[in-house]
């Protein structure tokens, strides 16, 4: 039979576990705005009987969080595509400034206006100012050329920065889940649980997520294992193998990203991130904004070329020359090699009297994949026979030297192998690599009387000018099958494409971790109103508990007086 002192622990252990509910009622509503925290529970188990089966009242349980497991998993498989799409939309955004036409100032307009500068001096060969509009035009092309190029390059190397940023953050939140785990694991050792570090735990992982790939699975013991790409080892127990940008390997001024672990042993990580924002960072960098750069690239060389091709054989009011020295020079290996770009055909000379009368014309015959600029040098040598006449030579940097005698100039003639593009003679944009370096020709800088309109030297001849006019509505790109505003347009066309298809999957990827983490917020985060109701419903039990301790002792107090 139950004993007075036994109704007393009875009582107690009711005060203590309703007070400890309170206590766990207060730590919720503390923690309401605490990103990451789950609601707490006290739970109570019945005490056991004794043996004539009067109950022995309850005895607190362990307090545990209100947590589901599988939709945090979900929720970890989903963010890296947020934050994926959340990266991505940023730097299209910023791409998408740097091409763009507002104001007059894309690079559209300045084409516009560059082949208008072409189509007046067609009109007017012989115009000084249609001449210096032309420069100054084309002047303008080529530094918006540039300008974008940069631009773009500029932006890759703000991708450095933020990669940078976000390695050292990666790592901090690496060293954190190891350090939460040392915690975690000694807390619990002694048959504790540790519900604040586990939820700081998971925040940390949640955290990581949105930078990178991530999967996880906690051991025996309690602590989690964090892998992040395909295969690195970032928290394992207490350790962690932190993340290194690295400038060596690799593009030249691109990070690269290195996985350190024990004694020092690296290896490259950049190509293993699949989702995230570091992924998406690196694609843009390396992928993404590259092909930007190239399709400027191919524009501006083409343009180039194309442009180049009928300038360089034709003539203007200052084209006869006495010297010419080709813009592009060879070193001691590639003059040994044969000319790239050259097409089987032949390359004229004329060389002018001082009454720009033209006296002979030297013709030469060019192989392509076989001749040399010393073979070419040599054959025009041979020619022309007569070094008082015009002699050609090979300056120490790699170039190709014209020179004609005294009172003699030269011009060029048809050019069916390219060697005039391919060496740079006579041409009216210099570039080698395309958008990057391309520039107006230093003669045409210089003089723009040096500007090519015809040929021949018959005053007033239009012809090249015309030509060049006409470049605008000729297919010239992607195997002459498309103009330059068609190419251009379709570059801009495609951008709005990306970034409006971004914009559908990240509002799409957006939602699912919206709605998954609604479904968390209404299982695991703390409602005002439900804890005010326990707080009332312990109240009243601690009360009733402390009225049945009360009477109790009113009892034992009776049983001592008799």
């Amino acid at each position: 039979m139950p004993s007075l002192n036994s109704s007393l622990n009875l009582g107690q252990r009711a005060l203590s576990i309703n007070q400890r509910a309170m206590h766990t009622v207060g730590h919720n509503i503390a923690n309401q705005e605490t990103e990451g925290f789950s609601r707490q529970q006290l739970h109570s188990g019945t005490s056991a009987p004794d043996p004539t089966g009067v109950g022995g009242g309850a005895d607190a349980q362990p307090t545990t969080r209100v947590y589901d497991k599988f939709v945090q998993r979900k929720i970890l498989q989903e963010n890296p595509r947020s934050g994926m799409f959340r990266s991505r939309g940023e730097f299209l955004q910023k791409i998408e400034i740097i091409f763009s036409e507002t104001e007059g100032n894309g690079l559209h307009n300045a084409l516009n206006e560059f082949w208008n500068s072409w189509s007046q001096l067609s009109n007017n060969p012989e115009s000084e100012s249609a001449r210096i509009q032309v420069k100054v035009q084309s002047d303008v092309l080529a530094r918006r050329f540039r300008g974008m190029h940069s631009q773009l390059q500029g932006l890759r190397s703000e991708i450095n920065g933020r990669l940078s940023a976000n390695i050292n953050k990666v790592n901090e939140l690496g060293k954190k889940v190891a350090e939460l785990n040392r915690q975690i694991n000694t807390y619990e050792d002694g048959q504790r649980i540790a519900n604040d570090m586990r939820d700081a735990r998971n925040q940390a992982i949640e955290e990581l997520s949105e930078l990178v790939d991530v999967n996880s699975f906690e051991d025996p013991n309690g602590r989690i294992t964090v892998i992040i790409g395909r295969d690195w080892t970032l928290a394992e127990g207490n350790n962690h193998y932190h993340l290194e940008g690295n400038m060596k390997g690799g593009e030249l001024g691109m990070l690269r990203i290195d996985g350190v672990s024990v004694n020092d042993n690296r290896r490259d990580l950049t190509r293993t991130f699949r989702e995230g924002e570091m992924s998406e960072m690196l694609r843009m960098r390396d992928e993404t904004i590259v092909e930007y750069q190239h399709n400027l690239d191919e524009m501006a060389f083409n343009l180039a070329a194309q442009v180049n091709k009928l300038h360089a054989t034709g003539t203007g009011i200052n084209s006869a020359k006495d010297m010419m020295k080709s813009t592009f020079g060879l070193n001691s290996e590639a003059l040994n090699q044969p000319l790239p770009f050259l097409k089987d055909g032949i390359f004229q000379l004329h060389l002018v009297d001082p009454h720009n009368e033209i006296l002979e014309t030297y013709e030469l015959e060019i192989q392509s994949g076989v001749d040399t600029l010393p073979d070419i040098v040599n054959r025009l040598n041979q020619t022309v026979n007569d070094p008082g006449l015009l002699q050609a030579s090979i300056e120490a940097d790699g170039s190709m030297l014209l020179q004609s005698g005294h009172d003699y100039k030269f011009i060029f003639g048809e050019d069916q192998s390219g060697v005039t593009q391919v060496l740079g003679l006579n041409s009216f944009f210099d570039t080698l690599k395309g958008a990057e370096d391309i520039h107006l020709g230093q003669h045409i800088r210089e003089n723009p009387n040096n500007i090519s309109t015809g040929k021949d030297l018959v005053p007033g001849d239009n012809r090249v000018a015309l030509e060049i006019a006409k470049l605008q509505t000729r297919p010239t790109m992607r195997d002459e099958t498309m103009t330059f505003d068609e190419y251009y347009n379709g570059v801009l066309t495609g951008m709005g494409l990306k970034i409006q298809r971004n914009k559908t999957d990240q509002a799409h990827q957006e939602s699912m971790v919206r709605q998954f983490k609604e479904i968390r917020s209404s299982i695991s985060a703390v409602n005002m109103d439900e804890e005010l109701t326990d707080m009332m419903q312990y109240q009243k039990a601690y009360e009733a508990s402390a009225r049945f301790i009360n009477t109790v002792d009113e009892m034992m107090e009776t049983v001592i007086n008799m």
